[in-house]
């Protein structure tokens, strides 16, 4: 006998509750974080250490955070929102390795170099063109060593007696320890532009708020009973900008507001930060219902937009993540790990297709 595929969408129990708003309006807190930035008051430094009121918070590596497999992320979550093999398969350890895999070399991407200047400003002066040269000569190698090192601060010579081969592997190596991010002509003027309109954004609000904020904290606690982490880009705290906020930095191709909110909610952001909200708050005692999101275009014009989100969005986030806490804690119980069979209303897993309205508009007659 088949079960009923569609138990598989599985909300939560009481949708009025939820969709009570309960966080702080948004104009309340643009005025606390305006109050608070006129008051000219120095930034505090909030120990970690106090952090730590029901769950786990530590500074690590991203390494060590993505290696904690026994507890699930946002975008665990967002795989069951889709099926619940979507959010078997993502949490196993060959599609992990399958993606490593994937995400191998070292390319520069300019979203992530972004999001790393916002968060350590002094990182934009180390954005440097490198010269090109021919490494598959031995002047070309010899012009690339002695221009990184004199980046690094080193004087060695003795890589002039070694082979090509060894002078490829040294370069390497003092590639390292030089202080600076090679980048090409068009994306170094691309980061120029973009710092210029980040400093001129609102007097330079953007520093204001993440001076003397938390970075590289994971937090680990649970909900629903499901262990659970995340890792925001950054918290700041009421002390420093009035208000405790989740800082959520977001690069995009995006070509306008209406286009990025659009991509907020077809990549489920609100999950994401509705469950950021709640685990750092239950693991700091601290009331975490405000979430600051700074934009910045990776295309032109490549402006900057500092955003706070409205708290209906973070409830229907809110929504999200315990609908796929409760798809999680199902699939688990039974052991079963249903596919696409779940959009089906038979027993069969047969679907009916049916393509957007928009699709006909064109050539049907009205």
């Amino acid at each position: 006998m088949h079960s009923n595929i569609n138990l598989w969408d599985a909300p939560v129990d009481d949708t009025t509750e939820l969709f009570t708003s309960s966080g702080i309006a948004s104009d309340t807190i643009i005025q606390r974080i305006t109050e608070r930035y006129y008051a000219d008051l120095p930034a505090r430094n909030i120990p970690t250490e106090i952090l730590r009121a029901d769950g786990h918070c530590i500074q690590e590596d991203m390494s060590k955070y993505l290696a904690a497999s026994e507890h699930y992320q946002s975008s665990h979550l967002k795989d069951a929102l889709i099926t619940p093999l979507h959010f078997d398969y993502n949490s196993d350890q060959d599609a992990i390795k399958l993606a490593e895999i994937e995400g191998e070399g070292n390319h520069f991407n300019l979203g992530t170099f972004l999001h790393q200047c916002i968060l350590e400003p002094t990182r934009f002066g180390r954005a440097i063109v490198e010269p090109k040269w021919g490494l598959n000569t031995t002047e070309g190698v010899d012009a690339a060593i002695r221009w990184y090192e004199e980046k690094a601060g080193i004087d060695y010579g003795g890589w002039t007696a070694m082979k090509i081969v060894e002078k490829r592997s040294y370069l390497e190596q003092i590639k390292k320890l030089a202080d600076i991010d090679p980048v090409t002509k068009d994306n170094h003027l691309r980061i120029q532009i973009i710092k210029k309109h980040l400093d001129h954004y609102a007097g330079g609000i953007v520093y204001h708020l993440v001076k003397r904020s938390k970075r590289e904290i994971s937090f680990y606690g649970d909900l629903e009973g499901i262990p659970i982490k995340v890792r925001p880009d950054a918290i700041q705290f009421e002390e420093n900008i009035g208000v405790n906020a989740i800082i959520s930095i977001k690069s995009t191709a995006c070509d306008d507001l209406r286009s990025f909110y659009k991509f907020c909610a077809m990549y489920h952001y609100d999950l994401s930060e509705a469950l950021y909200q709640d685990v750092v708050s239950k693991v700091t005692g601290r009331d975490f219902s405000t979430t600051i999101t700074i934009m910045l275009q990776t295309t032109s014009p490549y402006a900057v937009a500092v955003m706070v989100w409205d708290r209906d969005d973070i409830e229907v986030g809110r929504y999200k993540y315990k609908t796929a806490l409760a798809t999680i804690a199902k699939a688990k119980a039974d052991q079963s790990y249903p596919g696409f069979e779940t959009k089906a209303d038979n027993e069969l897993g047969i679907i009916e297709m049916k393509l957007p309205d928009w699709n006909g508009r064109e050539f049907l007659p009205g």
